[in-house]
């Protein structure tokens, strides 16, 4: 599926639902400083649209930029609904995946050890640590978008760095698996307001303006 045949399907999707109230959308990158092994690298987007209710549209995009050499695969990723307010009862659904091996990763409470637990995921076989073949997953050079179903009593105060805000150091994580030299890697995105994250220079648009485009 092409990126503009995706981003009409979310379109429609969303109008569907009654429309978004609001919208936006922030850039995000791996934070390899603070990776488990230093092997994975990603650069990628996070969009958030509040529905109506309890509901949002949470859209991930994430591109494998690992070392093209060693390979290796994005085989899930892991995330918190954070700022402003935490209900304890925020979770996520997966609806859509241009990899469609990924499935929900169900939470509350789901383990990223060593980075602590989260909320709500999606990977191979819906897990996060995995098993099996990583083949499935993103492989170097190649962008997959992830569309979550987002369920909040915030949801309509929630934003795109809702995502990476949370009770943890880091609150997204995205899990590497099969490199080339056998190793894999968890690799986190930098807290809100961090050097790092503002000099990727994190935006907001209306959906009908960026859309429009």
């Amino acid at each position: 599926m092409s990126m503009h045949v995706f981003r009409a399907a979310a379109a429609v999707a969303v109008l569907a639902v009654g429309g978004a109230a609001s919208a936006d959308i922030i850039n995000i990158a791996a934070d390899m400083g603070n990776s488990e092994h230093g092997l994975g690298n990603f650069s990628g987007t996070i969009e958030y649209n509040f529905l109506s209710g309890d509901s949002g549209q949470l859209i991930i995009s994430l591109t494998n930029t690992s070392e093209p050499s060693n390979g290796g695969f994005i085989t899930a990723l892991l995330f918190n609904i954070g700022a402003p307010q935490r209900s304890g009862t925020d979770t996520a659904s997966l609806v859509f995946s241009t990899y469609p091996d990924f499935v929900t990763i169900a939470g509350p409470g789901i383990s990223g050890a060593p980075y602590g637990l989260f909320d709500a995921g999606a990977g191979l076989g819906g897990t996060f640590q995995g098993g099996g073949s990583p083949d499935g997953g993103i492989p170097v050079g190649q962008t997959g978008i992830l569309e979550f179903l987002v369920d909040s009593p915030f949801a309509s105060v929630l934003s795109a760095s809702s995502f990476i805000s949370g009770p943890n150091e880091f609150n997204f994580l995205v899990r590497f698996r099969g490199f080339e030299d056998g190793g894999s890697d968890k690799v986190p995105v930098p807290v809100p307001g961090s050097v790092f994250l503002l000099g990727l220079g994190a935006i907001a648009v209306s959906s009908r303006r960026r859309r429009a485009c």
